[in-house]
């Protein structure tokens, strides 16, 4: 689904990643574009050693690995990318609350290029309380970002249950096509969520962001 970024931001020079685990996109990343960049923040550099040495990661002149919480990182970062990969929300119970809130979210928008987009994994419902984080989190995202778009992975019609739910934020304010040649790209973006997001849910802030609460919801 992070390739959905071309759909949005057709030429891809650079991108940032929050989150690197084992490092299958990255390496993913590099091979599908290879005129772009990618800078990677990962806070454990002990799963950049496990990556090295099992999921075949290997030093990359396009590839910077920085050893850092993403939110610091984002704080101190004064680069511009055209494209924002979130993958350090998939997890029911260590989500980085730091990373949740409308200051994080500006900071992110800010290091993005005019036209630049977000793809950001959380793991949620729509509906009810297993909900209660990705309603927070788009309520944040739309307190920045002018479009704000949700992609269910497995169950693209069930708000009920708790699924990898692919949220997009643009930059611009173009309203994009949703089509796309690639079949598989199409696919993904028959995915979209057309139904109502009830904004039931304040926004997150770094005064108050109970993410914790909320994901205990989720279980």
């Amino acid at each position: 689904y992070f390739h959905l970024a071309t759909v949005f931001k057709p030429e891809i020079h650079s991108a940032l990643m929050l989150g690197g685990a084992a490092y299958s996109f990255p390496r993913d990343y590099l091979k599908t574009y290879p005129q772009a960049t990618l800078d990677v923040v990962e806070i454990d550099p002990k799963l950049t050693e496990l990556a090295k040495t099992y999921f075949r990661l290997q030093d990359d002149p396009r590839l910077t690995v920085i050893h850092e919480d993403g939110r610091v990182f984002l704080n101190r970062n004064s680069k511009k990318y055209d494209v924002f990969f979130g993958d350090a929300f998939s997890s029911y119970y260590s989500i980085p609350y730091q990373l949740t809130t409308k200051e994080a979210v500006q900071k992110t928008a800010d290091a993005l290029t005019d036209d630049g987009v977000v793809l950001l994994n959380i793991i949620s419902a729509f509906e009810g309380e297993r909900g209660e984080f990705l309603r927070a989190e788009y309520a944040t995202f739309k307190s920045i970002f002018p479009q704000v778009y949700l992609f269910p992975v497995d169950r693209p019609q069930d708000g009920k249950i708790v699924q990898n739910i692919i949220l997009v934020a643009l930059k611009s304010k173009t309203l994009p096509t949703f089509t796309s040649d690639d079949p598989t790209k199409q696919t993904f973006l028959n995915h979209r969520w057309m139904q109502d997001i009830i904004l039931d849910k304040p926004i997150l802030t770094d005064e108050f962001a109970p993410v914790d609460h909320y994901m205990s919801h989720a279980l």
